[in-house]
């Protein structure tokens, strides 16, 4: 975020060469050229045009955003951001975000400020944002790190970062993700990523992943068996796997409402149940009729009463439809990475979400693990990238994370046992 003293009334103010430069408008105020050396030579153009009256008195009629009788759009602020430059717009009246969002008006708008790509969005009514970008700071994964063995925010587990360096942080506790994105789109980064986050509060005993890999364990059997609590990889072991959640939860919940607790708070006794289904459609659409109801049945359940009791569900999938997930609606949180077609963006983040920035459909397929991120009770989405997990990493993250086995063997000299020593012979026999 960059400091008030930073600002730049008017567009002239004392900076050194590190800072980046803001201008903002100021009725009456004479606006002189901003200081060169802060702007990157990509974005000059655009820095001339936004702070320049007569050039937007231009710009506005060629791209019919604008008129000499309708009047024009306010360019109020500009500030050059990691990947170019934010313009605020005030839009005239009758106007809205699907005005300038069109793609059309995007392309043009883009070939006007000589920058490859402009999104839109809109921060509060009546005005909009233009995201100028020249640089796109998610083309280059980052590595998953280690994590400290506490501290583990179950509300608030690190999986990568966002398109601003932020860390993107998913609500696991209380909540419920969906995860779509076409082949090769980074599913597995963003899954193998969230369990390295909550991986210090498994061995901890905190949180028991219960997985299903339908795709016969390719891709997650390394944590059978030592990760992972429960691991089904078919059809009916997956389904009798969910019954039995559908058990804890409704146990949970009759114990909480006696106690009148509201929220279950995990604990080595009672811990966060975490549902991670890879590639649902093979139970929700491929399976038979009656295994597609019964899954059907079991992840409404799960879904609409796990929350509270800390049974949590992550599913993930290729195609967003609602044959595939047809409880989609109960995901407060919902991820869509790459996909083929404008329509799943509806499917994964509701109508309207390509006019409010959310373009699945427009990632490369070269930056696997970049998505948009909505949740319930938000309008606005966020771009972010999982991190990138390796084999090794992945190998790292069993090692690590896996509670430690129960010790089985004796605890007591027991070299010395008869197994055919029933006891003293000579003693009387019960009648």
């Amino acid at each position: 975020m960059i400091s008030p003293d930073l600002l730049i009334f008017g567009g002239s103010a004392a900076a050194t060469a590190f800072t980046m430069w803001r201008w903002r408008r100021l009725d009456g105020v004479k606006q002189p050229d901003p200081p060169a050396a802060l702007v990157p030579v990509d974005l000059a153009p655009a820095v001339s045009i936004v702070t320049d009256s007569a050039q937007l008195a231009l710009m506005w009629p060629a791209l019919k955003l604008g008129s000499w009788e309708t009047g024009f759009p306010n360019v109020t602020a500009a500030t050059l951001t990691e990947s170019g430059m934010l313009v605020e717009v005030q839009m005239l009246g009758g106007q809205s975000l699907r005005t300038w969002n069109d793609e059309a008006t995007r392309a043009a708008l883009a070939a006007y400020f000589g920058v490859p790509e402009v999104l839109v969005s809109s921060p509060s009514p009546g005005f909009v944002h233009l995201h100028l970008r020249t640089t796109d700071t998610l083309a280059d994964p980052a590595p998953v790190t280690d994590l400290l063995a506490y501290g583990v925010d179950l509300e608030a587990v690190p999986v990568g970062a966002t398109e601003d360096h932020d860390t993107w942080r998913l609500r696991v506790l209380y909540g419920h993700i969906l995860l779509a994105g076409a082949t090769g789109s980074g599913k597995g980064s963003v899954l193998w990523s969230l369990i390295n986050g909550i991986g210090p509060a498994v061995k901890a005993g905190l949180v028991d992943i219960w997985l299903a890999d339908p795709k016969g364990g390719v891709e997650f059997g390394r944590g059978e068996g030592k990760l992972f609590v429960r691991f089904a990889v078919d059809a009916k072991s997956i389904l009798a796997m969910l019954a039995e959640a559908v058990d804890v939860m409704d146990e949970r919940s009759a114990r909480m409402r006696a106690a009148g607790v509201r929220k279950l708070v995990p604990s080595a006794d009672e811990p966060l149940i975490l549902i991670i289904i890879d590639e649902a459609a093979s139970l929700s659409a491929y399976a038979s009729r009656e295994e597609q109801n019964e899954f059907r049945r079991l992840t409404g359940l799960l879904l609409s009463k796990g929350r509270a009791a800390g049974v949590s569900v992550v599913a993930a999938l290729q195609d967003p439809s609602k044959e595939t997930m047809p409880n989609r609606q109960l995901f407060p949180i919902r991820i869509g990475l790459r996909l083929d077609e404008p329509s799943q963006n509806t499917m994964v983040h509701g109508q309207g979400a390509r006019d409010r920035g959310a373009r699945c459909d427009e990632i490369s397929e070269h930056t696997p693990g970049v998505g948009y991120v909505g949740e319930d009770g938000t309008t606005a989405f966020v771009r972010v990238r999982a991190f990138w997990v390796s084999d090794d990493d992945i190998d790292r993250i069993v090692d690590i994370y896996s509670p430690a086995a129960p010790d089985l063997s004796p605890q007591a000299d027991y070299s010395g046992f008869d197994p055919d020593d029933l006891g003293d012979a000579s003693a009387p026999i019960a009648a």
